[in-house]
């Protein structure tokens, strides 16, 4: 049975939107927060706002622009040898800094330190793609 691509991705956004709201509800059981009306609504309300917010901002770009693509084969060209640059710096970056600290006699790292590292890799990674999405 072949689908069609509306139907498609209209399969594609629900499944999404409702792994959302269980991933939500599992991360603040997870929280131990209890779950009652108002925590529900939020996750649920916060899920189809940002849904709608982006869907709706995807409707008014299309109707605006027409039917210009927004990344063409350049730009996708681009984007990945930014990631593959990006990702043998972060291997040998990470690589070079753990040496350094075990060279320093670092004998263990604590958890929310790496946390800290990855926010600020997965940071400047995003801004990097979207300005070389931009070039």
């Amino acid at each position: 049975m072949k689908m069609k691509k509306k139907n498609l991705e209209r399969l594609t956004m629900g499944v999404i939107l409702i792994c959302t709201v269980i991933g939500g509800f599992i991360g603040l059981s997870i929280a131990g927060v209890a779950i009652n009306f108002g925590i529900a609504a939020a996750v649920i309300g916060a899920t189809l706002g940002g849904f709608l917010l982006r869907y709706s901002w995807s409707a008014l770009r299309k109707k605006k622009r027409g039917n210009i693509p927004e990344v063409d084969e350049r730009t996708a060209l681009i984007l990945k040898r930014y990631f593959l640059v990006v990702l043998y710096v972060v291997l040998i970056g990470s690589g070079a800094i753990l040496l350094a600290l075990y060279a320093m006699g670092v004998q263990m790292i604590e958890t929310g330190m790496l946390i800290v590292y990855m926010a600020i890799l997965y940071l400047l990674i995003g801004i990097g793609a979207l300005v070389a999405s931009k070039v």
